[in-house]
């Protein structure tokens, strides 16, 4: 009976146990962390990449003297022209408004080439006899509605002279030339060859002039020219009835330049700097 008892309290006291076993909280086991935390370093600061230097800024140059080879000019001209010869062309002919244009490179110090497109007319005194009565104006007996047009393209070599701020030249060289004759507006024809009288001859042209360059924009100058022009344009089988001569022409002219240099600085290449 003794040992039944002992039996059975023993095995109340398992029950009790087991149940106090599992009534503990899990946190209550969780293992102590001994393990001492070491802080984490802080990252080494990376090393600064290699600075790029930025290109540098070209500083800007001084204007270069016109007279340096390798120099590009333009201009314009307003002024008047007058036809001094030959013939039908030139009888009674007045004076009247001219204009022109021009490119110029300069070569060296003291040659430059010129291109020049310009334009000069004629008109006549209405007491001037015309040559020949006008098919589309048979009534007309004089010039006095009359206009002779002129229209070169010349290409000249000029000898260039620079002195202070003034620089001056001479040049010589030939072209093309296109010359028409107009009554009332109205291309002339002639009554023999029935003929328009127009068309384009070749000629020579030569130029004297001079200009001042300015202090404040030393590219830029004033211009006074002063310019001659033979034409051949004469064609006997076309216009035999008249205006049938050589043509020349004068003009004086002022006007203004500006030179430039064509070539472009080189933009410096961008590297690295040393460390």
């Amino acid at each position: 009976m003794i040992a039944r008892s002992s039996a059975t309290s023993a095995v109340m006291l398992a029950v009790l146990a087991a149940t106090a076993w599992f009534s503990i909280p899990e946190r209550c086991f969780a293992q102590t962390d001994t393990t001492v935390t070491v802080p984490a370093a802080e990252p080494e600061a990376a090393p600064s990449p290699i600075a790029e230097t930025p290109p540098q800024a070209a500083a800007p140059s001084a204007p270069k003297p016109a007279t340096l080879a390798g120099n590009g000019g333009i201009g314009g001209q307003l002024g008047f022209g007058k036809i001094i010869g030959e013939g039908d062309y030139s009888e009674e002919a007045g004076l009247r408004f001219s204009f022109a244009g021009h490119w110029r490179y300069q070569m060296n110090s003291w040659l430059r080439w010129q291109f020049s497109p310009a334009f000069t007319w004629a008109g006549y005194d209405e007491k001037a006899r015309a040559p020949f009565r006008d098919l589309n104006f048979p009534n007309d007996s004089t010039k006095a509605e009359y206009l002779t047009l002129l229209l070169p393209v010349t290409v000249q070599l000029q000898l260039t002279s620079r002195r202070g701020p003034w620089q001056f030249h001479l040049g010589l060289g030939s072209g093309a030339y296109r010359v028409w004759v107009q009554n009332r507006r109205k291309v002339l024809k002639d009554p023999v060859s029935l003929k328009l009288h127009r068309g384009i001859y070749p000629g020579a042209s030569a130029q004297i002039g001079a200009e001042r360059f300015l202090k404040a924009l030393p590219s830029t100058s004033i211009e006074i020219t002063l310019d001659g022009h033979y034409v051949l344009a004469q064609r006997d089988e076309q216009f035999p009835s008249g205006f049938n001569d050589k043509l020349m022409a004068v003009g004086l002219r002022v006007g203004g330049n500006y030179y430039f240099s064509p070539d472009r600085d080189k933009k410096p290449a961008s590297g690295i700097a040393a460390p």
